[in-house]
């Protein structure tokens, strides 16, 4: 019983209206945008973007160290399954739209078009004959888009990692290089202490009064150093170099300029000490006289195979005499010995000239005589003779730090000037109140010790000078017996098998000499190593931590990069770009040919296509109740167009035998909006056909 709604106070009223229920809209329609033909042209524009970004991210990993590799690779198959992915899915649109557009051209055994609706995702349906002859577009889609999936395999392979050499042109701290001219300033009195340690002269010091290290005052005619000898540091860098015929390094010298695990190399220019030699004579009594109007000690007549040697080095003519005056310990004059101090005393007068001769062997694919009876001994030995004078000289040196070991290139070498423009007088007495008998001219070109600066620098290349010169010195006698008489055959200068000395001495002889100067930079604690970037700064034991002082350098290493192969990688992105846009093209015809209604092969369209009742007639009963069909029915050829009913009438567009179509191109091709399958237009295809299609299974349950 309904109840009743009576007013407050009043009579009867009518209910109040049943609240409206709110419309379900379908979420289907949120979908009917993927049905637009520009996803075609969407997904083909991704696929191309994601192989450009592909490219991209492969270079920028190419020659950088393999870090990650993992993460890498991943992201790299990642963008190559994007990639690939959209164009394969713009290729299968382009494929289900053309499939449409061949049945309604073509008249297709049943079979053949199962295959041509299968080729897509069983390779098995592309094995026809008829598919091939009637349907070559199509087949091609569906091949395509089985070979997409190469890209996912190929395209990351072209991303590996392999062992290369990375080059950095950079800055690299602690880089020294050799200033002689902050031994003009050095007082051996004053250490001068970095990081506790003293820095060091090349040179040591006598002086004129006993006890100096405690004087202040400025040098006079009766207080003042001079030069006595090489420091003991200088001689053992000078020793160890000559015995290995290298430049001695630093230690730690490549991690410290170069940093853990890398290489490197640098240019550094400066001015020190060189020898400039000249050959003067070669060959059995060469330039005799003009050896004596040199002042040549001795000429090829010493040598092989005139004479007895093999090596002969005169190197001490005009050496600067270690005792200057009758003094003390300390170089202070005797007591007896009053000021005025001679004028000459410590003074600088010359500078020796190498003079060296050796033998070269005439014939090297020859056996070497050792006696003189020997047939061949007077055309097996060229005398060969040349002088080298002290120069300052301005070198550029490229250093090369790899891994522990430290190599040395001189790029350039000028020489300047001599270091003291003198020339020695043999036989000439000084007399000068000095123990010191050189004698050279100009007198006036000497460097006095009150010169202080220049007398300083001048000390400091002779000191050098010296160890080269009392290394090489002396002779080498090949017969009646082999007999030595000087430590050039300690170093590698002389040939241990021969006993002659090595081919191109004279270069040797220069090289071996730089080779020492180089060695300098072994030890910070010498004053002349300076810092590359500020030469008027000298080092001592520290490393550079002010970024004032990096110096420009190339730091290399070996590491495991990334390599890129970036022709493979467009080979397979070339392939797959270009049958996607052909694809795609062929796509849009086939849009074209079908009004531009977008077409697919889901159940709902297939249900849409195959209404036309004279499928009935078929001989469906004979297949199985599994959805096998039998093989009479997969070979009548059907068409696709405009079915119609048994009185003429026009039905529906879809698939029926050839023979049940009504003929004429118009019955083929339907007017834009006329299609029945897919979406919604499959909606209203079915609801205006509900009738026909109820009839038509009620037929087939009968």
């Amino acid at each position: 019983m309904q109840a009743e709604y009576l007013p407050y106070g009043g009579g009867a009223q009518p209910p109040p209206p049943a609240p409206r229920r709110r419309e379900r809209r379908s979420w289907r329609w949120n979908w009917e945008w993927t049905d637009a033909p520009w996803i075609m042209y969407l997904l083909l524009l991704v696929g191309v973007m994601m192989a450009v970004g592909h490219h991209i991210f492969y270079s920028r990993l190419r020659g950088k160290p393999a870090e990650d590799q993992l993460k890498m690779m991943r992201f790299g198959t990642l963008m190559a399954y994007v990639a690939k992915s959209s164009l394969v899915s713009a290729v299968i649109f382009a494929y289900r739209q053309q499939i449409w557009a061949t049945v309604r051209r073509k008249n297709l055994k049943l079979r053949t078009i199962d295959n041509l609706f299968a080729a897509a995702d069983d390779l098995r349906a592309m094995a026809s004959w008829e598919l091939m002859k009637k349907a070559r577009v199509a087949l091609s889609l569906a091949l395509v888009v089985w070979l997409y999936p190469l890209t996912v395999i190929l395209t990351p392979a072209t991303l590996t990692v392999a062992l290369t050499t990375e080059v950095l042109e950079t800055q690299c701290p602690s880089v020294r290089t050799l200033n002689f001219e902050m031994e003009r300033l050095k007082n051996w009195r004053d250490p001068e202490r970095i990081n506790g340690y003293p820095g060091l002269s090349l040179s040591l010091w006598n002086n004129t009064v006993p006890l100096s290290s405690e004087i202040r005052t400025d040098f006079n005619q009766t207080f003042f150093d001079y030069w006595t000898g090489t420091s003991w540091q200088t001689n053992m860098l000078s020793t160890l170099s000559s015995y290995s015929t290298n430049v001695v390094p630093r230690d730690n010298v490549a991690l410290e300029t170069c940093g853990g695990g890398w290489n490197c190399s640098y240019v550094i220019s400066f001015v020190a000490p060189g020898y400039k030699c000249d050959q003067v004579a070669r060959g059995r009594g060469d330039n005799t006289k003009a050896l004596a109007d040199m002042g040549a000690p001795f000429n090829t007549s010493w040598l092989l195979p005139d004479g007895d040697h093999s090596y002969v080095a005169h190197n001490t003519l005009g050496e600067y005499s270690s005792v200057q005056i009758d003094a003390q310990p300390g170089g202070a004059p005797l007591p007896t010995i009053l000021p005025p101090y001679p004028k000459h005393l410590g003074a600088f007068r010359t500078e020796p000239v190498l003079w060296i001769g050796h033998v070269d062997h005439a014939t090297p694919s020859e056996t070497l005589p050792t006696q003189r009876k020997e047939a061949n001994w007077n055309t097996s030995f060229i005398p060969t003779i040349f002088r080298c004078e002290h120069y300052y000289t301005n070198y550029t040196i490229q250093v090369n730090h790899t891994f522990s070991s430290q190599h040395t290139k001189i790029l350039s070498r000028t020489y300047l000037s001599p270091v003291i423009n003198t020339t020695f007088l043999p036989g000439v007495q000084a007399n000068d109140g000095t123990r010191d008998n050189t004698t050279a001219t100009p007198s006036e070109n000497y460097i006095l010790p009150l010169d202080l600066e220049r007398y300083r620098l001048t000390g400091a290349y002779h000191s050098l000078g010296s160890q080269l010169r009392t290394m090489i010195n002396g002779t080498i006698q090949y017969t009646p017996y082999v007999f030595g008489n000087t430590d050039a055959l300690k170093t590698r200068l002389v040939n241990k098998a021969t006993y002659l000395a090595v081919d191109n001495l004279r270069e040797r002889v220069v090289s071996f000499y730089e080779n020492i100067v180089l060695s300098l930079l072994a030890n910070p604690q010498f004053i002349v190593v300076a810092w590359a970037a500020d030469p008027k700064r000298r080092t001592g034991m520290a490393t550079a931590t002010e970024p004032a002082l990096a110096y420009p350098c190339i730091k290399t290493r070996t590491i495991n990069a990334y390599a890129y192969d970036v022709r493979g990688l467009w080979l397979v992105y070339s392939f797959a770009i270009v049958a996607a846009v052909a694809s795609v093209f062929f796509g849009a015809l086939a849009l074209a040919e079908n009004n531009h209604h977008v077409r697919d092969t889901r159940v709902s369209s297939i249900v849409a296509a195959t209404r036309a009742p004279c499928l009935e007639e078929m001989g469906w009963t004979t297949g199985s109740q599994w959805g096998a069909v039998p093989g009479e029915v997969k070979e009548r050829r059907m068409g696709y167009g405009m079915v119609p009913d048994g009185e003429g009438e026009k039905v529906v567009y879809g698939f029926a035998p050839v023979e049940a179509m009504r003929e004429g191109e118009e019955m083929r091709s339907p007017k834009r909006g006329s299609w029945g399958g897919g979406g919604g237009r499959l909606r209203e295809s079915l609801g205006s056909l509900g009738g026909l299609a109820e009839g038509r299974f009620s037929r087939g349950r009968g």
